[in-house]
Parts: C-alpha cells; sequence; structure tokens
C-alpha cells in the first residue's frame, strides 16, 4: 500500500508539472503574440481577442494568466527590460567623465536598445497616458529601475561634486524621463533613429545639467 501510495504521489507530481509547463507555455505564446500586435498595429488597436487568435489559445486562457490587456503590455515590457538592465549593469561600472556625460551615455543605451522595437516602447510610453489601465500595470513612468539608476547616477555626481547637494533629485529624474519619453516623438513623426534621437537628448540634458551644477562651478564658469 505504501507502494501504491508512492506512485499515487508521483504521479499527481508529474500531472502538477505538465500543468505548470502548459501554463507556461501558454503565457509565453501569449506574450510573444502580444509583443509582435502591440508593435504592428498599436497598443489601443489590439484586442484580447486578437492576441488569443495570434497565440492559438482561448480568450479564456488569456484571462487565467493575465488581468487585462495593460497587465499584457506589462508583462511584455518587463521582460525585455530585464536584458536592458542586465546591459546596463554590466556598462555603468565602466562609464567615464561628468554626471551629464554619463547620463547620456545611459540614455544612449537605452535607445539604442527601445528602437530595436521602437512602435512597440511608443505603446509603452501612450499606456502612460491610458486612465483605464489596472492599478497594477506598469506603463512607462512606472517602472522603478530606470528611476533607480538615474538616481543612482545623480546620487554619485553629488559625491564626486559636480551635481549640487541641495538639488530636488526627484524634479530632476522626472526632467529626464519626461525629456526622454517626448524625444520619441521623433521616432513617430520623422522615423528617427537612435543616434538622431540621442543627439536631440544630449543637448536638452546639457540644459538641464545648469539647474543641478554646483553653484560655485557655476560661477567659475560664467
Amino acid at each position: 500500500m505504501h507502494t501504491q501510495g508512492a506512485h499515487r504521489a508521483s504521479g499527481g507530481s508529474v500531472k502538477l508539472s505538465v500543468r505548470k509547463s502548459q501554463k507556461e507555455a501558454t503565457r509565453q505564446r501569449v506574450l510573444d503574440a502580444a509583443r509582435d500586435l502591440f508593435e504592428t498595429q498599436g497598443y489601443e488597436e489590439t484586442t484580447v481577442r486578437e492576441i488569443a487568435r495570434k497565440a492559438e489559445v482561448s480568450v479564456g486562457s488569456v484571462f487565467t494568466t493575465f488581468s487585462s490587456k495593460g497587465d499584457i503590455l506589462s508583462q511584455v515590457m518587463t521582460d525585455r527590460l530585464d536584458a536592458l538592465y542586465a546591459e546596463l549593469d554590466r556598462v555603468i561600472p565602466s562609464l567615464r567623465g561628468s554626471t551629464t556625460d554619463r547620463l547620456r551615455s545611459m540614455f544612449a543605451i537605452h535607445f539604442a536598445f527601445e528602437t530595436r522595437r521602437t512602435r512597440l516602447f511608443l505603446a509603452h510610453i501612450a499606456a502612460a497616458y491610458d486612465w483605464r489601465l489596472a492599478p497594477g500595470a506598469r506603463p512607462y513612468g512606472k517602472t522603478p529601475r530606470l528611476r533607480m539608476i538615474v538616481r543612482d547616477c545623480l546620487t554619485d555626481g553629488v559625491a564626486r561634486g559636480d551635481v549640487d547637494p541641495a538639488t530636488d533629485l526627484d524634479v530632476i529624474i522626472d526632467a529626464l524621463m519626461a525629456i526622454y519619453a517626448w524625444t520619441y516623438r521623433l521616432a513617430a513623426w520623422e522615423d528617427a533613429d537612435a543616434a538622431a534621437m540621442s543627439a536631440v537628448f544630449d543637448r536638452q540634458v546639457g540644459l538641464i545639467a545648469e539647474g543641478f551644477r554646483p553653484r560655485k562651478a557655476a560661477a567659475v564658469a560664467s
């Protein structure tokens, strides 16, 4: 009887593992399908039914894994951003120059990465202004990792002496994130590439840097 019980337990474990694998496979098909649809036809125009059809699963299966279309977009971007931040973790320690230079380099990496799927990132930005998103959704602006790496750069700048310690870092972070997102209008309107957008962004960062430069340094420069 003990052996029979062990077999039943083993069989139950196998079934559970199979169901988990099937659920993960369904989840990945949904994410792959959504990523392609969001990029080719936009977030607003894409329906959950279309995602399910492209993923070859039922609409019910989609909602078993995700609470909403906004949740799907959040997960698509989270999965992509994991690769971006892994790249940044590797590169940031080797960045040189002033805080302004390092900010430019960090965001240049962002531009180069996101322009691999520009329209998908535009959908991510656009979702930030969708008032119907569920509270748990994470459109552009609600991804804390970007704010954290910018804050770390500015905090290090304070320690290095090229960022005024009296500066409100949250204001600077908000300004940088705002101009980064706004620069993508050039991709939407003019099909600008990463280099063109980085050049525009670099000039804007230079203006913002005038606001956080230590006052003594500003006086000497003038």
